[in-house]
């Protein structure tokens, strides 16, 4: 039967583009049966996302648990439908430097917003959050799960599921930036599951998934997105989250925001961004850093 199902698969293009497009849905959608399963043990995932997430148990588990289980499709995919290894998905090249130097460059951009909206506020107030009473240790341990297991690990989930995964399996057969843009509704569409929607922050989310698919697709790397998407994640938990037990160091409240600085200033400096991507790809840029060196990593 399975057999039968890859052969199908091989011969026609939108079986390929069906199959895709259902795996990485179902990595995603995953998340709904498990807010119910959570809701039944008495944890409300619901209000507890994003900057507002509760370190507990219950909610840490089950964060785990919608990383594990979308990652498990996706190597189910890999193994029974592509008979391929998960690796093929763009884990060569050098991890920790490109995972560092992503980083930066996330940060920075997302700073470059936050300097918009501080410097359009009327108002900014910075309030220290760690409690002095919370020992250095225990600060410690929290904030080494704050960057392992949360930031890293949510980059890396939604960074195999909606962009390696689709791109690697139907670059070679249709338009890439059409793979960018259906992947770029799942992922945007996906953060609305758990909030309500924003016109500004889903073209945000939009363009950001987009660059990190012009990141993957030029480099090769999964790890270059994945860096840049924890660097962003770090800044907003670090400096704009309110729970020093998920890394926040200050929360930096801005007051009186004019509307469009705080719909769509990212959406501007994303945009320049993209751009400056495209041109950077142009100039041979990712060829000369991250081709030659995914190509020494395979043939060794």
């Amino acid at each position: 039967m399975l057999e039968k199902f890859r052969t199908v698969y091989r011969n026609y293009l939108f079986i390929k583009i069906i199959t895709v497009i259902l795996v990485v849905f179902f990595s995603v959608a995953i998340i709904v049966p498990l807010i119910r399963i959570a809701e039944l043990f008495g944890i409300n995932i619901r209000e507890h996302t994003g900057v507002n997430f509760d370190v507990s148990f219950g909610n840490v588990f089950f964060f785990f648990l919608f990383g594990l289980c979308s990652i498990g499709i996706i190597w189910f995919a890999q193994k029974y439908i592509h008979q391929k290894k998960l690796s093929e998905l763009g884990f060569q090249g050098k991890i920790w430097r490109t995972l560092l130097i992503g980083f930066i460059v996330g940060a920075i951009l997302v700073s470059l917003k936050n300097s918009v909206l501080i410097l359009s506020a009327e108002n900014v107030k910075y309030v220290k959050v760690i409690p002095t009473d919370v020992s250095f240790l225990t600060y410690l341990a929290y904030y080494f799960y704050f960057m392992v297991g949360f930031i890293f690990w949510n980059s890396f989930i939604e960074e195999l599921c909606t962009r390696a995964y689709p791109i690697k399996k139907l670059k070679n057969y249709m338009n890439p930036h059409i793979v960018f843009t259906v992947m770029g509704l799942i992922f945007s569409l996906g953060h609305f599951v758990l909030r309500d929607f924003s016109p500004g922050y889903f073209l945000s989310l939009f363009i950001f998934s987009y660059i990190f698919s012009l990141l993957y697709f030029y480099s090769n790397s999964i790890w270059l997105p994945i860096g840049i998407h924890s660097g962003v994640n770090w800044v907003e938990f670090s400096f704009f989250g309110t729970n020093w037990k998920l890394g926040a160091i200050y929360n930096i409240e801005l007051y009186n925001i004019p509307d469009w600085s705080y719909n769509y200033a990212n959406v501007f400096i994303l945009s320049g961004f993209l751009l400056l991507i495209i041109y950077l790809n142009k100039k041979g840029f990712f060829n000369k850093y991250f081709s030659r060196e995914n190509e020494l990593e395979i043939k060794n």
